[in-house]
């Protein structure tokens, strides 16, 4: 299953930058498709196990709604906006022990400076995108202190998950409304699948 899950996702990088397209437009939801099936195969049934599994179909809504030749980044922003409340919630439901809030100051300042510089580029988008990111910024903080309260190994792939996947919106936020660059979709997809990757591994290890 999961070497099928690692073909498709370079098939996928690869055919955005040399076809063929219907490659592109079925490689990229298929591979987190498979990884929600890995998940139902694999998983033990939990509220965690089934909120990275809602996670993840969201997930597969906004690479569809992102990858429609018309433009949908609106509806792909909202799908995936609640793909990060989900998974923040599943990673709080895991939180044992006394929580501090030096982590959450931190990604709070991280995440105003990123949106500080992006802003002169931003647009009419102003909102949306201080939207998502305060959303995926919440959703690195619940992973970091589920590592920070736990130090299991679930709590450490759903960590390194997190921040990957804070670089791969953050690189698709620079490529979209500051700077496009070639190395940009290797970039954010590769960032993308493995982040989705390692919060199903963070449920097979529960």
């Amino acid at each position: 299953m999961w070497l099928c899950i690692i073909l498709l996702a370079v098939l996928h990088i690869m055919a955005a930058y040399r076809g063929p397209r219907w490659l592109f437009y079925v490689s990229k939801p298929l591979t987190v498709i498979l990884m929600v099936i890995a998940c139902l195969w694999s998983g033990v049934p939990s509220f965690y196990y089934w909120a990275i599994i809602v996670g993840l179909c969201l997930s597969v809504l906004g690479d569809i709604y992102l990858m429609l030749p018309q433009d949908r980044f609106i509806a792909g922003l909202i799908s995936f906006f609640l793909a990060h409340v989900v998974y923040s919630v599943a990673f709080v439901s895991q939180w044992q022990g006394h929580v501090g809030w030096w982590l959450l100051a931190l990604c709070i300042a991280a995440g105003v400076v990123v949106f500080l510089l992006l802003l002169p580029y931003l647009g009419k988008l102003q909102i949306p995108v201080a939207l998502y990111m305060g959303v995926i910024i919440l959703m690195a903080y619940t992973a970091g202190q589920f590592w920070l309260l736990s130090h299991s190994q679930a709590a450490l792939l759903a960590m390194v998950g997190a921040v990957l996947f804070v670089l791969s919106d953050l690189t698709l936020a620079i490529n979209r409304f500051k700077q496009e660059f070639t190395a940009s979709t290797a970039i954010i997809m590769s960032t993308y699948f493995i982040a989705q990757g390692l919060f199903v591994g963070s449920v097979l290890a529960l």
